[in-house]
């Protein structure tokens, strides 16, 4: 570790040095640069804190393996999704057959931590900024990116616990030094969880409202959001409705008024936090003009010099999951047809899933033998599904490199944390309705064409549901709502439902077979999972145990 500050500082320096301002190489001496004078220019400090932003993990670039970014969305690893790539360490996800010295994303640790040493760097050092404003502003980014990057290790590397046991992650508030004891053992998830809320705490106090900053900056809105997540976590039902409203009451934010369209316009009025992408200064995938689009798209679509990677992929067991447009499931609607599967369904499966027969950037999707769409290699989809969400159809694959930015927080998220909160502390009182409604009846929640005769909005929630029937609405809204962002996987985590979901349990897709002008669709189980309880921690890094022994493995690993 002694090595990696080491590593920070020279890093920081050079990139001074090397030109990261070069208004101000013009005014100071290379021989007079010292840590003040480096910090006293809000620039360069403001660069800095920038550079936290920009290496945060997000699913469109999280690092694997060291050479590609941005392989598979964790959400093909749940119930909701497989992954076509048989290469991948996803199937050592799937399958749990994996160790804690060859765990899949095993850099995480290490990533997730440097971030906390530069936020810990900044944070030592902004008081030296001569504009006040700016430092305040500074500071609040980097107590919010702090308590953001924790969250997120806790929710890998920790679990909810009772007692007193040391069940969270360590807790380093500050640049370690060589004298400092680097032997720092696991604090207590409590102990966790109110580290993040001290920190969100301060940013409240320092950061901007929305309409007060730059897109892609920390605001109090995005305080608010994290809180409520952090204590929607965390079990703390009431005070995560109340941080839940402190969003809604803000009248920052709003739903956006088509949901296909949401995840391609930027800074857009749902967000409340996302990670920002440039082309070409920054984009999903440095390899071959790499982008979410390319990895995601099924083989059969060819690039100059590539074809689509298959990608992460729906599972029927997801498609099951969306209602009909009547509000009933589709193994009780009148409306569903067996010969035709993909009628009369929630509008947000036609803006999420690729489907036989659907059309996909400009081509009719032929997803069975002899279409063009089975090409017979490893990639291909075995649930006969692919994902549409996130994609940007006006560009042929590798044509343009993926800048579309991932939305870390949204206000439909934060509905539906209200909702679940809400209802947890005081049941399904009017609120908890109209927060689930809102979402239901979003405008245009599915970018045209629309399938002929589709009603655009779904219809209410029934009245009269108990506290559990809720509940059950309620985490089904989120699946659909929020698929393929990422929530699933901790979700159901979380709400300690993984192992009955994915434990020696079949993954469904179909079998499609053209007959005449017709087609004949077939469950079958392309895959059995499992979960072992000990997976709903991820396993620290052997390589990090054996630097720090005073870390230790929770939950069997």
């Amino acid at each position: 570790m002694n090595k990696n500050i080491i590593f920070y500082v020279f890093s920081f320096s050079v990139c001074i040095l090397c030109g990261c301002q070069k208004n101000f190489l013009d005014q100071v001496p290379k021989d007079a640069i010292t840590e003040d004078v480096v910090w006293g220019d809000p620039n360069v400090a403001q660069q800095f804190v920038n550079g936290i932003y920009g290496d945060m993990p997000s699913a469109f670039d999280r690092s694997y393996d060291g050479w590609a970014k941005g392989i598979y969305n964790l959400d093909g690893v749940t119930d909701d999704g497989d992954v076509c790539m048989p290469w991948t360490s996803s199937h050592r996800l799937q399958d749990a057959n994996f160790l804690p010295s060859n765990s899949p994303f095993s850099n995480a640790w290490g990533i997730y931590f440097g971030l906390v040493r530069k936020a810990n760097l900044a944070l030592v050092n902004l008081d030296k900024v001569p504009d006040q404003a700016v430092k305040n502003r500074l500071k609040g980014e980097a107590y919010f990116l702090r308590a953001f990057v924790y969250h997120d290790i806790l929710r890998w590397y920790g679990m909810k616990s009772s007692g007193s046991e040391p069940t969270g992650v360590p807790i380093i508030d500050k640049p370690l030094t060589p004298q400092d004891n680097f032997q720092i053992p696991r604090s207590t998830y409590d102990q966790t969880v109110k580290f993040i809320l001290n920190d969100l705490a301060q940013a409240e106090t320092l950061l901007p409202r929305k309409s007060e900053t730059e897109a892609g900056r920390a605001t109090k809105g995005a305080v608010w959001a994290l809180q409520c997540r952090v204590l929607l976590y965390n079990e703390q039902w009431g005070d995560a409705a109340a941080a839940a409203k402190k969003v809604m009451d803000a009248a920052q934010y709003s739903l956006f008024p088509d949901y296909r369209t949401l995840f391609l316009t930027k800074n857009n009025n749902e967000i409340i936090f996302a990670k920002k992408f440039q082309d070409p200064d920054k984009i999903h995938f440095q390899v071959n003009g790499g982008s979410w689009d390319v990895i995601n798209s099924p083989r059969s679509f060819k690039g100059a010099s590539d074809a689509g990677w298959g990608g992460t992929v729906p599972t029927q067991n997801f498609v099951d999951s969306y209602e009909m447009t009547d509000g009933l499931p589709q193994s009780t609607s009148p409306l569903f047809n067996p010969a035709k599967p993909f009628d009369n369904m929630d509008p947000r499966f036609y803006a999420s899933v690729v489907y036989n027969g659907s059309t996909f950037r400009g081509h009719v999707m032929e997803v069975y033998p002899g279409g063009a769409d089975i090409t017979g290699q490893p990639e291909d989809s075995k649930s006969s599904y692919s994902t549409r969400k996130f994609h940007d159809e006006r560009f042929p694959v590798y044509t343009k490199s993926g800048e579309q930015d991932w939305i870390f927080m949204r206000y439909a998220e934060v509905l539906l944390n209200y909702a679940e909160a809400q209802n947890e502390a005081a049941g399904p009182d009017a609120s908890v309705y109209k927060a689930i409604n809102d979402i239901r009846q979003r405008p245009n929640i599915a970018a045209p064409p629309l399938p002929p005769g589709l009603s655009i909005n779904m219809p209410p929630l029934p009245g009269g549901l108990s506290q559990s029937q809720m509940r059950d609405r309620i985490r089904n809204e989120r699946r659909i709502e929020l698929a393929f962002e990422e929530h699933r996987f901790f979700d159901i985590r979380r709400w300690r439902i993984a192992e009955s979901l994915l434990n020696n349990k079949p993954m469904y897709g179909l079998k499609i077979n053209k007959v005449g002008n017709g087609f004949t669709y077939t469950r079958y189980t392309f895959d059995t999972r499992k979960y072992p309880p000990r997976m709903y921690v991820f396993p620290i890094p052997q390589s990090e145990i054996d630097k720090n022994p005073a870390l230790k493995q929770i939950s069997g690993w």
